[in-house]
């Protein structure tokens, strides 16, 4: 088993974009990274997608054209 280094940088930036203090608003603010729902204000706010699936994107195109070739050392990572 690999850990996966940019999926988690990616959730952990999602999560630090997501904080606002208190366990409540951040995982409603995450949900609405995903969803485009805002819980708090009850309305569809289409600007949080982008944060959401913008990195997931970006991690699909460029990370096949920057794989650094880690073959021989064998690490117990993923840059995937």
């Amino acid at each position: 088993m690999k850990i996966p280094i940019v999926s988690l940088a990616i959730l952990a930036g999602q999560v630090a974009a997501a904080n606002d203090g208190t366990v409540l608003g951040t995982l409603g603010n995450f949900g609405s990274f995903y969803t485009g729902f805002n819980f708090g204000s009850r309305q569809f706010e289409p600007q949080n997608l982008i944060f959401g699936y913008a990195p997931w994107i970006a991690k699909r195109f460029i990370l096949p054209i920057a794989r650094p070739r880690l073959g021989g050392m064998h690490l117990p990572v993923s840059i995937s």
